[in-house]
């Protein structure tokens, strides 16, 4: 038994508290190294007398359900329910010849006389209702809309006559408003969107709007505080939830408390509310628009976001700060009624921050969702105590290189199955899936332009776990390179694919009928091409995706049957072979009759 392999820890992704009263325990071992693997646990304060009237251990021994496989490893799973919230537990690995206890000792051979030493187990000692998640119960019924306020619509259509399908840059404002984002909410809760993320909409003279001057206005070229409002009431009117999005980690050079610093130095009131390494803060000569300009390699005195001198960051722990950004927490809840924030640069606030963002938010609205902008695995940070989820760039990663011909069909499955393996059960079903952002290339761009690819990872990303986002366009097949490429304005009469369309509109409407089983585990086949297998009680979900050649491959016995054809709505019947197209998928289903 490969005891490198071996992997275990408690309270992490694999001994974690699903919700009040049940634990989800998992196991790494190598791939193929065990027969069977059990959990033994049991409550460490009971014990019982046996017929010498000798104390002995309570404890229940279970099979664990090999639930994840990768190219080197397995993931043994188990669901329990200590009675008592308190658990004790080591794990009983069986190969061809012995059988083995793993617990925090490391891995021995399975002597009974041990059994009672509770040294040798693992520990969850208790179960704490104010230690779980409580996402909100709405997250993972959400289909999310991202919109680029500047590019997405006008309410003046003679502006939008003159937007063009070009490259555009990050400098001039194109004139999307809020009155025009609203104008569109029909059209959206008839595409089947529920839930919309605003890139920020507070007053800035960028047009992309991260480097925040007064973060309690909307930014005149978007309208007034009260067509805000009007959005989100239109928007509620709809089922469609709204989320904006906080740039909490550096505010905008032209921001009063730091220009206030500028022309004080030392001797202002808000000198520790930025980080400053060396005075005076400025060294370096503004342009006539009074922006920065800064020489090749040189950096600035303080602080920033990336090393941009227009955006100073905050120092959070200072209690003017906090206070100042919690108030801005708290305001557009209380207000405007908006559904969560999406906090820019997550990864970069500290954890304490973090929760107070949080314990500020629910105490507000108890149901409003905290979003983050991690582009790597994130787990310190959805621990329940502070973000509800991540945007899962690790999916997108996974899903861009597998159809792009970067990594074959096995390595896919892998990363699959490693992102699904290392996130708790309830944090995944609230992730936040994407193909791309405001932040990366198009999909379309990505896939060479190429429609029938773009199907492909949109299926993909549909039939994960998780909430799926769309980012403004993409339903329409727009294309765009890296930032500011990735930000046209957006043409939906002039450059309508109805076809293209209306498939995004159906796997919207599938994925709401079909939600539980969507969002149910995969069974990975073997074999090329892709082949992912859901099932949930007596449904089951076949999706087969190909972006190779078109080839012919012998079905395996577990997808022998009539399955109906969902995108296409016709049935279908798997005998001994399958043929599949170039860039070609199905996506079938079939219920088992009781």
């Amino acid at each position: 038994m490969d005891l490198h392999a071996l992997y275990h820890r408690p309270k992490s992704e694999y001994a974690y508290a699903y919700n009040h009263e049940a634990l989800h325990l998992l196991l790494r071992t190598k791939k193929d190294d065990v027969s069977l693997v059990e959990l033994r646990y049991g409550d460490p304060f009971m014990w019982e007398k046996n017929e010498h009237q000798k104390s002995r251990w309570v404890f229940h021994q279970i099979p664990m359900k090999k639930r994840y496989q990768t190219s080197d490893y397995d993931y043994y799973f188990v669901h329990i329910q200590p009675e008592y919230l308190r658990t004790k537990y080591v794990f009983i690995l069986h190969d061809d010849h012995k059988t083995y206890s793993f617990g925090p000792r490391g891995l021995h051979l399975l002597e009974d006389k041990h059994q009672d030493d509770l040294s040798a187990y693992f520990n969850f000692p208790y179960v704490h209702q104010e230690d779980l998640h409580h996402t909100p119960s709405w997250v993972k019924d959400t289909i999310w809309y991202q919109i680029f306020p500047d590019r997405f619509r006008s309410d003046n259509e003679v502006l939008m006559a003159t937007w063009k399908d070009a490259p555009v840059n990050n400098s001039t404002h194109l004139g999307g408003n809020l009155k025009g984002m609203t104008l569109e909410l029909p059209r959206l809760h008839e595409l089947g969107i529920n839930g919309i993320y605003l890139t920020p909409i507070f007053t800035s003279p960028s047009v992309h709007k991260y480097d925040t001057t007064d973060y309690f206005s909307v930014d005149p070229h978007f309208g007034t505080n009260e067509d805000f409002k009007i959005f989100v009431q239109t928007a509620h009117h709809y089922g469609i939830k709204v989320m904006l999005d906080g740039v909490f980690n550096h505010a905008g050079f032209l921001h009063p408390f730091f220009q206030d610093l500028i022309k004080h130095n030392e001797e202002s009131t808000y000198k520790d509310c930025f980080y400053v390494d060396q005075f005076p803060v400025l060294h370096f000569p503004l342009s006539e628009a009074g922006k920065p300009v800064l020489k090749p390699g040189q950096k600035p005195h303080y602080r920033t976001f990336a090393f941009q001198p227009s955006m100073p960051k905050w120092n959070t722990s200072h209690p003017l700060v906090a206070s100042y950004l919690l108030d801005v927490v708290r305001y557009w809840i209380e207000v405007y009624d908006i559904d969560g924030w999406r906090l820019d640069v997550s990864n970069e606030l500290s954890h304490a921050f973090l929760r107070n963002i949080k314990k500020t938010a629910r105490s507000v609205k108890e149901d409003c969702f905290i979003l983050g902008e991690n582009w790597d695995q994130s787990l310190p940070w959805l621990l329940g105590d502070q973000l509800d989820s991540v945007m899962n760039y690790e999916l997108s990663y996974a899903i861009w290189h597998y159809l792009s011909l970067e990594i074959d069909t096995i390595k896919f499955k892998d990363q699959l199955n490693q992102v699904y393996a290392t996130t708790p059960d309830h944090v995944m079903e609230n992730m936040f899936n994407l193909l791309g952002s405001h932040d990366t290339m198009r999909i379309r761009k990505r896939l060479s332009d190429d429609l029938s690819l773009v199907k492909l990872a949109f299926i993909l990303l549909f039939i994960n776990k998780g909430t799926p986002m769309i980012y403004y366009g993409d339903e329409y097949g727009m294309t765009g390179d890296h930032d500011p490429d990735n930000r046209r304005p957006l043409l939906a009469e002039r450059f309508y694919d109805k076809s293209f369309y209306a498939f995004i509109k159906h796997l919207i409407y599938l994925r709401k009928t079909y939600q539980s089983l969507f969002l149910s585990d995969f069974i990975c086949i073997e074999g090329n091409p892709l082949i992912l297998m859901k099932k949930h009680g007596s449904q089951t979900l076949l999706c087969i995706i190909n972006p190779h050649e078109s080839c012919e491959f012998d079905a395996s016995h577990e997808l022998i049957g009539r399955y109906r054809d969902l995108i296409n709505d016709k049935e279908i019947e798997i005998r001994d072979t399958i043929k599949i197209d170039s860039k070609g998928y199905y996506l079938l289903y079939k219920e088992e009759s009781s």
